[in-house]
């Protein structure tokens, strides 16, 4: 990679990560809308701070600000899909420091949002910078989407890809960031999950009532716990509505090779996540397959009552709770949803309401792609052979930009997956955020070299 660049990334390191803290000390929860209109000042101020012309393009909720920078090498265009809106910060109580401090303790940022996903927003911008200082101008020609809607599933973004699909062509795109363990080698994920996200609610009183009626008056949550159980079978693990595995694709021959040289580390997130032991008693392959491969059936939350401290003798008047489903290669999310209806329906669960919230399809870049091989040569070359992951466990509006004109897409960068993304005291490592500007730096460069 280009040593000029490399030094000027190197030398205004201190810069660089002002940046990103300034990014992440600025509240933006689509959630609650706390900070989205400073948040997006600030991303098209930040924008054209590195010679962008930045254009909100509008949508049924928060715009999608979007800009373009012409490159050297005008024939190849690599896009960046960041999202400006974090998770809430909910419990407050369990944070060490003010999650929009992004104080540095140790050579470590703490602040909401900081590798999910305002760092990669801020590499992004600091990789076009450093080229710009140090020549002018950039590699190949980029391109900025950054959404204010990705923690809520992203609601919005179907209305963007359908309106503005002209904006959509490059060669393909880093989406948001991705994994390089401390010391590790860096990781590029080509594919994810599906994901379906309903809630459920059930209701047998118009106001919660004193328990004594217990005895003539249906529980709402004993309701919802039937129907529950009736989704999947808590011994076996197995979904039980009709037809959900039906249109699954099996892994390959080449997806089974993929998984052998997979770096998940069993036992560290075993202790990470303080759990004795996964799913099933599976490890290895077999634990990979699942992870990888097999659809989910998660709750996610579940209301009723009182939950506060002490106790309050009471008949809970409604019950709801929260489900997100992954789904596989193979699987469509409005056919699971449908699915789900016909479920709820021929088992006598009518009185139960489904809210749908968001869903997605799965999604795979073609690995042999010029994209993903200037991917691979590029973090090759700075840190060592990667690990390519066909599949990820977790979800992305990909196919949305992706799916309809074959646009390779990959995930990598330099985060962690002991970051604490969407809990409290997520944090980044100062030197994993320089590395990341390198590797975007890196990807520009060896997109620009293409003919």
């Amino acid at each position: 990679m280009d040593a000029k660049v490399l030094k000027y990334i190197e030398d205004h390191r201190d810069e660089y990560v002002e940046l990103v803290r300034k990014l992440c000390q600025q509240p933006s929860q689509a959630s609650t809308g706390e900070g989205i209109p400073e948040m997006i000042e600030l991303v098209v101020s930040s924008l054209k701070a590195v010679g962008a012309e930045p254009r909100l393009c509008e949508t049924p909720g928060n715009p999608v600000v979007y800009a373009y920078i012409e490159g050297e090498n005008n024939k190849h265009t690599f896009g960046f899909y960041d999202h400006y809106d974090v998770q809430p910060v909910d419990p407050i109580e369990l944070w060490d420091d003010d999650p929009y401090s992004a104080v540095i303790k140790d050579g470590v940022i703490y602040a909401r949002g900081v590798a999910d996903n305002k760092n990669g927003l801020a590499t992004k911008l600091c990789a076009v910078d450093a080229y710009m200082k140090v020549y002018g101008k950039i590699p190949c020609n980029v391109k900025f989407f950054v959404e204010g809607e990705e923690e809520i599933g992203s609601p919005n973004l179907p209305y963007f890809a359908e309106h503005y699909e002209d904006l959509l062509d490059c060669d393909g795109f880093n989406w948001e960031s991705g994994w390089k363990e401390p010391g590790g080698a860096p990781e590029i994920h080509l594919g994810n999950k599906g994901l379906l996200y309903v809630e459920y609610v059930v209701k047998t009183a118009k106001m919660d009532a004193h328990s004594c009626n217990a005895a003539i008056v249906k529980n709402p949550a004993w309701r919802l716990i039937e129907f529950l159980t009736s989704i999947k079978d808590p011994k076996t693990d197995r979904i039980l509505i009709d037809g959900f595995y039906d249109d699954i694709i099996p892994p390959t021959e080449d997806d089974i090779e993929n998984l052998k040289q997979d770096n998940f580390d069993e036992e560290g997130q075993k202790e990470y996540l303080g759990i004795d032991g996964y799913i099933g008693g599976l490890t290895g392959l077999e634990l990979l397959k699942k992870n990888y491969y097999m659809p989910t059936a998660n709750i996610c939350g579940m209301v009723s009552g009182y939950i506060g401290e002490g106790s309050k003798t009471v008949l809970p008047g409604c019950a709801s709770a929260k489900m997100d489903f992954r789904l596989v290669p193979g699987q469509k999310a409005e056919k699971i949803l449908q699915l789900l209806k016909d479920h709820m329906h021929k088992n006598g669960f009518d009185d139960v309401q489904l809210i749908v919230h968001s869903y997605q399809d799965p999604f795979r870049a073609a690995p042999d792609s010029p994209f993903v091989k200037a991917v691979y040569s590029t973090l090759d070359e700075l840190f060592g052979t990667p690990v390519v992951h066909y599949m990820v466990s977790g979800t992305s509006p990909m196919p949305l930009f992706c799916k309809k004109k074959n646009i390779p897409a990959a995930l990598f960068g330099a985060t962690s997956t002991k970051a604490n993304i969407h809990a409290p005291n997520e944090h980044l490592e100062v030197e994993s955020y320089i590395d990341e500007i390198k590797m975007i730096a890196g990807v520009m460069e060896a997109l620009g070299k293409l003919d």
